[in-house]
């Protein structure tokens, strides 16, 4: 089972970034901090996710996929969020591991991505 194409997704939901947003009026700081936390962990994770694929560990991959895609769902990040779904999805299923191959420099890419537009509601 590859991974999706996530081009379908647009990289930062708006809708979800203004729910976040909204949360205290007229202070962008929940969003800044919670922003710099996502990235930061994201770096963590990903490297946890490297290190399950090298030792071929479902489990440590499970543990750090899943935590990608509930800070991922948390902040609006659309594709970091789809495809750590349909990675998760293979570690719970037994699937072939080697399907997660490109995992770590896909998420790379696509939290670059929502990092970058996620800029717009940092200034």
């Amino acid at each position: 089972m590859p991974l999706p194409d996530v081009s379908i997704h647009p990289a930062l939901d708006k809708e979800r970034v203004t729910e976040l947003m909204n949360q205290t009026p007229n202070d962008r700081s929940l969003f800044i901090r919670l922003n710099a936390l996502f990235s930061d962990e994201g770096t963590t994770l990903i490297q946890d996710i490297v290190v399950g694929l090298r030792m071929n560990d479902r489990s440590t991959l499970h543990d750090a996929i899943h935590k990608v895609k509930g800070s991922s769902a948390a902040m609006g990040a659309s594709r970091v969020y789809a495809m750590s779904n349909a990675a998760i999805e293979i570690c719970r299923n037994d699937l072939d591991l080697a399907d997660l191959a490109e995992l770590p420099s896909l998420l790379e890419t696509e939290y670059a991505a929502y990092c970058e537009e996620a800029k717009q509601y940092l200034e």
